[in-house]
């Protein structure tokens, strides 16, 4: 405006344009907040919009360690259909863990974005993502490996999302555990439920409307210890406070739920009404997913369920065959075990293939991935330690029998903290598998697991004096192989395993997976954050359908 003019404007006119200028510079500023982080505008609308809360102290006349409190804002739900399915069976969305989904909503196929501090919202403490891992909880007494490996398994999210049901759910690790359900185009909070019995760190699973969270921490008590010192390794039992819940997805009503012996830290699966969970008391239980009732119940004294979460493989008959990894505190160190889901009895277990010899956590931390048209079971392990350093094997057995098939060597390198291994994804003829010793990402043949190609990814920092990665599966989506590891996204040509571009989101990026639907990828992140981001701000070059 000039200047001339604005001197002859009377005194109050002056002070009227001041304050649409000021009015629409604050509009502006709330819409960039919007587009970037709307952490405020989610909280302030949450608290205006009327909450429903509900508390939960007991189930069945067992009273529960912690009051659970479910909160509903109802206001907050879309009421588009935004075309998600209905189900999420296993960890990473299906069998050989591609979490792509099916969108019709034309915003998620344009592109959303937002941050979201979840963890804020359960009573923990969202750190912003830039923050450096020096001044993370516990850096000054563990260092920053220390650090960021207990922010991810203690505070944040320690891996990906679910998009299923109109809903977009994240569990949190902050003790006592919480899942969050969220609209999956404002980021608002639909309900959460906190005050769970344990940590909950993995992938919320949906199936018929309800969504399960199974709970359980990381640690051991003394007596763990004097088992494992005295050979009594079938008398350990890892942590005590494992549980499994299920609530109502839409309004979080808590619909039954079951304390487990052990910690139940991995993922469930469900197949044709089937739950199918592990525990660290060496249990293997098959539910009724409706009604929470026991099908089932194996017991293996002394193995340990860690992080990996059950998948299936269908027999030709129909009949499910749940599989899951096991830790052991003495050689092997680990097994896979398979339970034939109708009768609930032991159809094969497995150790690692030889020539190799599996190490530390064994067979428990990675989830295997399950070629269901090639019947193959494929998974990731350390082996061989020794002088602080393992081979990072990715390795093929027969779904059916537990055979072993191949077993390939990705490398030797420095030892990984915690979660050892890198999650395996299947498209068509190949295997994407990342290295966290090395900080590779790897494409492998199904049939005899020959390296296609190998591709180190920059910025990455490796073991020993970092946690490393990729840990999470990676995520094959239109043509390009999209990884999150450290605290990037990085976009890989699939075919030859050059890299296209590398995206900084900051914080840390544990056995987190890609989810993608339409234009936007969905991540949760150890920092306590859920973040949207477009394909098209991540790569530029990627084009959108």
């Amino acid at each position: 405006m000039d200047k001339k003019y604005l001197i002859a404007i009377p005194i109050l006119g002056i002070l009227l344009v001041s304050m649409v200028f000021f009015i629409q510079q604050g509009i502006l500023a709330n819409v960039n907040q919007y587009e970037s982080n709307q952490s405020s505008l989610n909280q302030n609308s949450a608290q205006m919009l009327n909450p429903i809360t509900t508390t939960y102290t007991q189930y069945n006349g067992t009273y529960f360690p912690y009051k659970v409190i479910v909160t509903y804002y109802p206001g907050n739900q879309t009421n588009e259909n935004l075309g998600f399915p209905s189900a999420w069976t296993v960890t990473n969305f299906n069998q050989d863990h591609e979490a792509v989904v099916n969108t019709i909503n034309p915003y998620i196929k344009e592109g959303l974005n937002y941050e979201i501090p979840v963890l804020d919202y359960v009573g923990g403490n969202a750190i912003p993502l830039s923050t450096p891992p020096s001044q993370l909880p516990w850096a000054q007494q563990m260092g920053v490996k220390g650090a960021l490996v207990m922010e991810t398994q203690m505070a944040g999210e320690a891996l990906g999302v679910t998009l299923a049901d109109n809903l977009l759910f994240v569990e949190t690790d902050s003790l006592p555990g919480g899942i969050v359900a969220l609209n999956p185009l404002t980021g608002n909070v639909v309900w959460m439920a906190t005050g769970l019995a344990g940590q909950a760190m993995n992938n919320p699973i949906v199936y018929n409307g309800i969504v399960y969270v199974s709970v359980g921490g990381v640690c051991f008590t003394f007596s763990e210890f004097v088992h494992y010192e005295q050979g009594q390794y079938q008398d350990i039992v890892r942590a005590r406070n494992g549980a499994l819940y299920a609530f109502n997805a839409s309004n979080g009503e808590l619909l039954w739920m079951r304390f487990t012996m052990g910690e139940a830290m991995p993922a469930p699966a469900i197949y044709d009404g089937i739950l199918a969970y592990t525990t660290g008391g060496g249990c293997f239980v098959g539910l009724n997913a409706t009604t929470g009732q026991a099908l089932w119940m194996d017991r293996f004294p002394g193995l340990m369920g860690n992080m990996a979460s059950v998948n299936y493989y269908v027999l030709p008959n129909g009949t499910p065959l749940f599989i899951a990894g096991f830790t052991y505190t003495a050689p092997p160190y680990g097994y896979l075990i398979a339970i034939n889901g109708i009768t609930g009895q032991e159809a094969w277990n497995a150790t690692m293939p030889k020539p190799f010899i599996g190490a530390n956590t064994g067979l428990g931390d990675v989830s295997p991935a399950i070629d269901q048209k090639a019947g193959l079971v494929i998974d990731n392990d350390i082996a061989n330690f020794s002088n602080g350093e393992v081979d990072m094997v990715t390795f093929a057995l027969n779904a059916t029998n537990g055979k072993p098939v191949w077993a390939t060597n990705l490398g030797r390198g420095p030892i990984p903290p915690a979660y050892k291994g890198g999650m395996p994804l299947i498209v068509g003829n190949v295997i994407y598998d990342g290295n966290p010793s090395l900080g590779t990402v790897n494409a492998i043949a199904v049939n005899n697991g020959s390296i296609l190609w190998e591709t180190k990814l920059p910025d990455l920092q490796t073991p020993p004096s970092y946690p490393g990665g990729p840990r999470g599966s990676p995520t094959y989506y239109h043509g390009l192989l999209w990884v999150s590891a450290g605290t990037n996204i990085y976009v890989i040509n699939p075919h030859g395993g050059q890299l296209l571009t590398m995206y900084n989101v900051g914080g840390r990026f544990g056995i987190v997976n890609p989810v993608i639907a339409g234009n936007t990828m969905f991540l949760s992140n150890s920092y306590g954050w859920l973040i949207a981001i477009p394909l098209s701000q991540i790569y530029s070059a990627y084009t959108m359908y």
